[in-house]
């Protein structure tokens, strides 16, 4: 459970860093069309196709970002917060595994018979020590 939570943060954060580095380009891309359009000579060939890539990128840029906010509320619907019980339960259910798996080695030490012949063992010994 703790391994596939930690792969599902860092994909979830691998995503966020290739967003924030989207984002990062279209400001330099803005840049180039304001730069363009402060020009006396506007190429309008070339800047509408800087405003076409403007524009693919930024809706690129809003899906990566709805698809990264959906993943991290499932990432983070499994998590304890504020309100949660989640945390106790948790603490509960690995007690009871623990109890189970002390109850069943138990269970095996007390049917075990090379045991069962080391405490007769122990007993008989301590019966001759108690003779002498």
């Amino acid at each position: 459970m703790a391994s596939g939570f930690a792969e599902a943060t860092a994909e979830a954060l691998q995503q966020l860093k290739g967003t924030e580095d989207k984002i990062s380009d279209l400001l330099g891309l803005s840049g180039s069309i304001v730069d363009n359009l402060s020009q006396e000579l506007i190429a309008k060939e070339t800047l509408e196709q800087m405003v076409k890539q403007f524009c693919d990128d930024t809706q690129n840029v809003q899906t990566s970002l709805l698809n990264s906010l959906s993943s991290l509320e499932c990432i983070s619907s499994g998590l304890p917060h504020e309100d949660s019980c989640y945390g106790s339960w948790l603490d509960f259910c690995l007690a009871s595994m623990r109890t189970d798996t002390i109850r069943n080695k138990l269970l095996q030490l007390k049917n075990d018979p090379d045991l069962q012949k080391s405490k007769e063992r122990v007993k008989e010994l301590e019966r001759q020590l108690a003779n002498l």
